[in-house]
């Protein structure tokens, strides 16, 4: 049996303590059964990114209109646009297996792992033993039991990325994340889409009057259900058959296309390392349980990024693991903060979020300030003609601390950013507003948003 001072199952976020216990000069084994870089590098946040760039440039006819400008798409590659996506992902694979092979003390097992007792684990046909663990293996598509789904072929937001051909008609199940952020894509590239969500909305973590004016835009562009139940999937001449129900009642409704997009959430991937062997609680969703300092209910065992399900995105990931390092190796005592957390969604138009909605605020006891500003309502948002997009505030209306701020519209990822180091630097309301902003520039709609608070 070989054992190490350290042991970093997955090589996602984990790669941070990888780095981090190599600089301490301790012996690292890094356990990786798929490709380096975990979820985000290979099936999640940049491969699907690198598909939304041209089809944003596809939606911005609308605004193109708008301006004056009358703008002709000859012809969409599709084959081209997911070659040049899988070159990019093999390309920054191979930086990876290239830097770690020049690793000291470090040594890679491309195999998968599973406890087989309290401290040891099975790699392969290898038994290791790590003083200190860190679990990073992540998450997978939630499958639901839907009956006939197991009979039929089915995407996922692993799978797809390796199509070549584009389908002609695309049905996605769920009304997440990447259930709209793909509805973006296929649309653009001309696929007939539709989106049937169980729930009464899609995006449902969302403020409410976001995911109305999504829902308002990707309807354009694609049919979308909500408020309907899945009973059944089974082939078609089409390809695949799909019957759901209303639920609030009334007649079966069936829907067909070529192929089936299964977006229906994230599950842990706990049950595959068989953690209960080394007496590692978890909650009952399949997460691991852990503490602020990301310190699991094993001694020396931590779990960071998506296999503890909690803030489950790769930037939230990366602070995780750098918050389980710094307690691991360098004696510190720090816990992870949540508070201003961001997340985007890159559908069309895009999202942006941080903090807490209006209803979780009153739900926790603030008594709170809102304010509303359009794209419109500022001199740039009115110069690119944007018609959809607002921000909202959320403030403690006492002491004008900043609770939550939310976007849909142009560059809401980057534009939120000023909100986020204001929350995390103070977090108040004054502190943001002292600074001079550009005229005219969006940066406006955040000033606007945070001056109108009723």
């Amino acid at each position: 049996m070989d054992s190490y001072d350290v042991v970093v199952l997955g090589s996602g976020c984990g790669m941070a303590v990888v780095d981090h216990a190599a600089a301490h000069d301790l012996s690292v084994a890094l356990v990786e059964p798929g490709l380096l870089g975990g979820t985000c590098l290979n099936v999640g946040c940049i491969p699907s990114k690198m598909l939304i760039a041209p089809a944003d440039i596809v939606a911005e006819q609308e605004r193109a209109v708008r301006l004056g400008v009358t703008m002709k798409i000859d012809d969409i590659d599709f084959a081209s646009i997911m070659i040049h996506m899988r070159a990019s992902r093999a390309e920054s694979q191979a930086h990876m297996q290239h830097s770690l092979s020049h690793m000291d003390g470090v040594r890679y097992y491309p195999a998968a792992a599973s406890y087989v007792e309290p401290d040891v684990l099975q790699v392969g046909d290898d038994t290791i033993r790590g003083t200190q663990v860190f679990i990073a293996i992540g998450a997978r598509p939630l499958i639901p039991p839907i009956k006939g789904l197991a009979e039929i072929d089915y995407l996922t937001n692993e799978s797809v990325l390796e199509l070549t051909d584009r389908p002609d008609s695309l049905i996605i199940l769920g009304g997440g994340y990447v259930a709209v952020e793909y509805c973006h894509f296929f649309a653009a590239m001309g696929t007939r889409v539709t989106v049937i969500e169980m729930a009464e909305r899609l995006i449902t973590s969302e403020e409410p009057e976001i995911a109305a004016a999504l829902q308002a835009v990707l309807s354009k562009r694609a049919r979308i259900v909500t408020g309907a139940r899945v009973e059944s999937v089974s082939r078609s001449q089409e390809g695949v058959r799909i019957l759901a129900q209303p639920t609030h009642g009334g007649e079966e409704i069936g829907f067909e296309a070529e192929t089936l997009l299964v977006a229906a959430g994230r599950r842990s991937n706990a049950d595959q390392l068989q953690v209960a062997r080394a007496g590692i609680k978890t909650d009952d969703r399949g997460f691991i349980k852990v503490d602020g300092r990301m310190r699991t209910s094993a001694d020396n065992v931590f779990a960071i990024g998506d296999i503890n399900g909690k803030s489950m995105f790769r930037h939230s990931a990366n602070v995780q693991a750098v918050v389980a390092a710094a307690n691991a190796f360098d004696g510190h005592d720090i816990e992870m903060d949540y508070r201003a957390v961001p997340h985007a969604i890159y559908s069309f138009p895009q999202i942006a979020s941080v903090g807490l909605t209006e209803a979780n605020a009153r739900e926790a006891g603030h008594d709170i300030a809102v304010a509303r500003t359009a794209y419109s309502d500022v001199a740039k948002g009115s110069a690119i003609a944007e018609e959809v997009g607002f921000a909202k505030s959320v403030v403690d209306r006492a002491s004008e601390e900043i609770l939550g701020f939310h976007i849909i519209g142009p560059y809401a990822p980057m534009l939120i950013q000023e909100v986020v180091n204001a929350m995390q630097s103070g977090g108040h309301v004054d502190e943001l507003l002292r600074g001079i902003h550009i005229h005219p520039e969006l940066t406006e709609l955040i000033q606007s948003a945070f001056s109108g608070l009723e």
